[in-house]
């Protein structure tokens, strides 16, 4: 995998480390964020419980932290998969990048090639001429 890496220009000692303190700072983020929740959530059992029964004000919160943690991980999903496409396309786009000048300077080399693609070149352009759009009529 590192050779592939480095083959598209990435440098895996920088990538990994950006991905460690990334991961760090997700984890101690996340890590937070539900300490926050429960506290939120304890705090909406409390304002339940004045009005409602102990365990309809239980039902209630926990019911609606179902619902928020199903929507937050439809998002997460839907982000992580469009995520992974532009990855592909990234790679891709890189590969045909890096390649495309080595393909052009092979075919500039091979005699063959360069015949083939000027007879490609003829056919495609006599095809166009023949099939393409008339002139118009104008006579009325």
């Amino acid at each position: 995998m590192s050779g592939v890496l480095s083959a598209l220009g990435l440098e895996t000692t920088v990538l990994s480390r950006r991905v460690r303190l990334f991961a760090l700072g997700a984890l101690a983020g996340a890590v937070l964020l539900l300490l926050s929740l429960s506290f939120f959530a304890f705090s909406a059992y409390l304002a339940l419980l004045a009005r409602l029964a102990p365990w309809l004000a239980a039902f209630c919160v926990g019911g609606g932290a179902l619902i928020l943690g199903a929507i937050l991980l439809l998002v997460a999903a839907s982000a992580a998969r469009r995520a992974a496409d532009q990855v592909q396309l990234a790679v891709k786009t890189s590969i045909l990048v890096r390649a495309a000048p080595v393909a052009a300077r092979l075919a500039i080399r091979s005699p063959r090639l360069i015949a083939a693609a000027a007879a490609l070149f003829a056919a495609v352009f006599a095809l166009m001429r023949t099939l393409g759009p008339r002139p118009a009529n104008t006579e009325s």
